[in-house]
């Protein structure tokens, strides 16, 4: 089982959430090793942030997923508490604070109001940024209170994120979607001709069928400038008479319609200890 690595980090936390203690992890160092493991057999699952509460899509994650390969089989969703963590003695002796761009930005007002004179470093991952700090004793990290743990860092200060409900979204992925539970989400990728009112023409399809759109975002088309794809998020599973439906409509409208996988709604956001001491199997 593939994770964005190293050990410690959120999706870590995520995974072992999602798997338990018992299947092998294995950390990878970027978001597109995650999606390789699982594409090329390497790993039969993989687990990468998709979404923050508070900065949005995790752009590179969606990217990966539309080059395709793999399907969302699964998510969860995590309540993330962000941690500064350092062996210096005191918040006026670090000079840099290391972390993923994700975690610097949830944390911008308070790294403003209390270090604004400290360097802000991108790392790989806050897991990455804790190992950097670790022997940097001008330094800090911020991350997990797992990563700090883990890399033998002291918490200086607690939930230093902007915004309290911070939570992020993790999905799994595997080369096959889940089966039909009665309560899911579906994923699908489209686009529209550039003609004016397409857009709403796909969307009239869905609102027809009794289709709820629960998420939509554009993203650039990789393969011609200045053209756009649509990620979107349905209520109901592939096989709902309404979802297959409404899809079979639009491929008579939509120059690309693909389907990223269906599985099970997580409804609740988890606590970042329990994702990471108990696993539920829903995969």
């Amino acid at each position: 089982m593939a994770f964005l690595g190293p050990a410690g980090t959120f999706t870590h936390a995520a995974a072992r959430g999602l798997f338990g203690y018992e299947p092998t992890f294995v950390d990878a160092p970027t978001i597109d090793a995650v999606f390789d493991a699982v594409r090329y057999g390497d790993a039969e699952y993989g687990v990468v942030p998709i979404e923050n509460s508070t900065e949005g899509p995790v752009a590179h994650a969606v990217d990966a997923l539309i080059e395709g390969g793999v399907m969302i089989r699964g998510e969860r969703v995590l309540e993330v508490n962000q941690c500064l963590m350092s062996v210096a003695p005191s918040l006026d002796a670090i000079e840099r604070v290391y972390s993923h761009p994700q975690a610097l930005a949830q944390c911008r007002d308070w790294l403003a109001q209390n270090m604004a004179r400290a360097e802000q470093v991108n790392t790989a991952s806050t897991a990455a940024a804790a190992r950097e700090a670790a022997t940097d004793v001008a330094a800090a990290a911020i991350g997990s209170r797992m990563a700090g743990e883990l890399y033998a860092l002291p918490v200086m200060r607690e939930r230093i994120q902007d915004e309290a409900g911070n939570a992020t979204r993790f999905v799994v992925l595997g080369t096959t979607d889940a089966p039909r539970t009665g309560d899911d989400k579906t994923t699908i990728i489209f686009a529209v001709h550039d003609v004016r009112g397409a857009l709403r023409r796909v969307l009239q399809v869905f609102d027809d069928h009794g289709v709820n759109l629960s998420r939509i975002e554009s993203r650039p088309n990789r393969r011609r400038a200045w053209d756009y794809l649509f990620v979107a998020d349905l209520d109901g599973h592939r096989d709902d008479a309404n979802v297959r439906e409404a899809t079979a409509a639009l491929i008579a409208i939509c120059p690309l319609l693909r389907h990223l996988g269906s599985y099970p709604r997580q409804r609740e956001v988890v606590d970042t200890r329990g994702a990471a001491q108990s696993g539920d199997g829903a995969v």
